[in-house]
């Protein structure tokens, strides 16, 4: 089942629920919430928020829950990996984050966005 209503929202870097700079969760009435640090740029905070609203809804498709998401991203944050998701193998969204990272990058590339300055945008307010 698609959500029933997604809210997307750009906030400061210090409200993030678990420190990364993106975040999504499911309410129980099954609203999608996704929250993304601003990156200074409404470009890249709009890519920011496409790649968790499609990762969220490719996981709620494969049976991936919040929690499953949450306890992995705990999991990986122990890891040295600076993309703990795509390079750490026992997430359980990890196809869903790189096919969601697939069309980041092509959206990245129509909206005229250096995927490189976006990086590092990106890594100058918190961990992916």
């Amino acid at each position: 089942m698609i959500c029933m209503k997604i809210t997307l929202e750009v906030i400061p870097h210090e409200q993030q629920r678990l420190g990364a700079i993106g975040d999504w969760w499911f309410e129980q009435n099954g609203d999608l919430q996704v929250r993304v640090s601003d990156l200074g740029d409404d470009r890249y905070n709009f890519l920011v928020l496409r790649h968790e609203m499609d990762e969220a809804i490719l996981c709620q498709q494969a049976g991936i829950t919040t929690e499953m998401v949450d306890e992995d991203q705990k999991n990986a944050a122990d890891t040295d990996d600076p993309d703990s998701f795509s390079g750490y193998p026992g997430a359980r969204l990890q196809k869903q984050h790189n096919d969601a990272l697939a069309a980041e990058w092509i959206m990245s590339r129509l909206l005229g966005v250096d995927w490189e300055s976006y990086g590092e945008a990106a890594e100058r307010v918190g961990k992916w």
